[in-house]
């Protein structure tokens, strides 16, 4: 028996070997002993130090060309920027328009949790200085005997800014798409049914703006009564008109500021409708900051003037615990100016059914305009006052728009 034990028992070790084989196997995979196929990622497109601006397109390389990856992300300054998750491994990232060196970064991931990286920094444009110029947009009204001037060329137009003649670089019609605020006084003076006959103003000059175009109504009177987003859609634009009841008094100035804010941010034209009778007796701010807000802006203002006495310096003799008359005279001439330079006018409505007719007409006059846009060649410094002029050639012609800007 003994004898038989001493045989049996190197195989019975065998056999415990080959059981725990598989659990060596899996400790030392687990230790990293066991291969895995390598892989690595590079950048095809951009190349290193090479100058980006504005929609670039990444390129990834990815070696071996069999090897299955889950995704790969792309990063710009540390920021996640795109996630490409199938062949071709290419997408577009914006890295803005600024003159600075950036970091792009991958990270891919395969199948199995495996991951690989790559890195490359762009260069930048050599300059002897560096100088931000935007594009400088004016909107253009020429009228002849009072009618429209159309069919005019690029070149007809001569642009000068500070005196200094400009090359212009884009030109269009009137078809630009715009960014409306209207101001709807609502105070005590448009009680009697006054404040529904404008409303029915404003909804009709809604119904009439093209796909693109967007418009803010604000209700105000001494305060903000109604504010709705920046929309498309009539009857949004107008909801809340039938529960507000005219009542207190106007604060112009005030409402006026508010609604360029609101347009601050916006691109592309930008337009300001005061629909009010212009007696300002409760702002807390000056028309002179006004104005010089909206010489900041770049918004056109447009005033349909309501009231039965209507024309420059008539009906104002107005006195209040804010302004005596001649203030209430001199913020009269100041929102005069602040509408002239910015290339709108001033529009006596009289009687309130005259919005519609009224707020139409300016509707016809932006379509109406042309759209030039120029560098500047000369700047001044932020803060600065730039004069613009624009002149047309041939007969003698009207032109209206913006008188300057201040530089940014």
């Amino acid at each position: 028996m003994p004898k038989l034990l001493g045989r049996v028992a190197p195989f019975a070790l065998v056999l415990s070997l080959a059981a725990l084989l598989p659990a060596l196997l899996s400790a030392w995979v687990l230790l990293g002993a066991a291969p895995r196929r390598p892989f690595a990622v590079a950048f095809q497109s951009p190349m290193p130090g090479e100058p980006l601006f504005g929609d670039v397109e990444v390129a990834v390389a990815v070696r071996p060309g069999g090897a299955r990856l889950e995704r790969v992300e792309v990063y710009v300054d540390g920021v996640r920027a795109a996630v490409i998750t199938k062949p071709p491994w290419r997408v577009v990232v914006d890295v803005g328009d600024a003159n600075v060196a950036h970091r792009l970064q991958l990270v891919a991931t395969a199948a199995g949790g495996a991951v690989a990286t790559a890195e490359l920094t762009s260069g930048t444009i050599a300059v002897q200085e560096q100088i931000d110029v935007e594009l400088r947009p004016l909107f253009v009204r020429v009228e002849r005997g009072g009618a429209p001037v159309a069919a005019l060329r690029r070149e007809d137009f001569a642009v000068y800014d500070d005196g200094a003649r400009q090359q212009i670089v884009t030109f269009e019609r009137g078809e630009v798409p715009f960014t409306a605020v209207v101001l709807l006084d609502a105070s005590s003076s448009m009680a009697g049914g006054r404040l529904t006959m404008a409303s029915d103003g404003v909804l009709a000059f809604a119904r009439a703006m093209q796909r693109l175009d967007e418009a803010k109504l604000l209700l105000f009177s001494d305060r903000v009564l109604v504010e709705t987003p920046f929309t498309n859609a009539p009857s949004f634009l107008t909801l809340a008109l039938p529960t507000v009841a005219a009542g207190g008094g106007t604060a112009i100035n005030d409402a006026l500021a508010l609604g360029l804010a609101r347009l601050e941010p916006r691109r592309g034209r930008k337009v300001a409708l005061l629909l009010s009778d212009g007696v300002d007796v409760e702002s807390v701010l000056s028309m002179r900051d006004v104005l010089e807000q909206a010489r900041r802006s770049g918004v056109m203002l447009y005033w349909l003037r309501l009231g039965e006495d209507t024309g420059p310096g008539r009906g104002y003799r107005v006195h209040t615990p804010w302004r005596d008359v001649e203030a209430h005279e001199l913020e009269q001439r100041l929102l005069r100016q602040a509408i002239e330079d910015s290339g709108g006018r001033v529009l006596d409505v009289g009687r309130v059914e005259g919005i519609g007719a009224a707020l139409g007409a300016v509707l016809q006059e932006l379509r109406e305009q042309y759209v030039i846009g120029y560098y500047p060649s000369r700047l001044s410094g932020s803060g600065e006052w730039h004069e613009v002029k624009v002149e047309v050639a041939g007969a003698a012609a009207r032109v209206r728009t913006p008188r300057g800007y201040t530089e940014p």
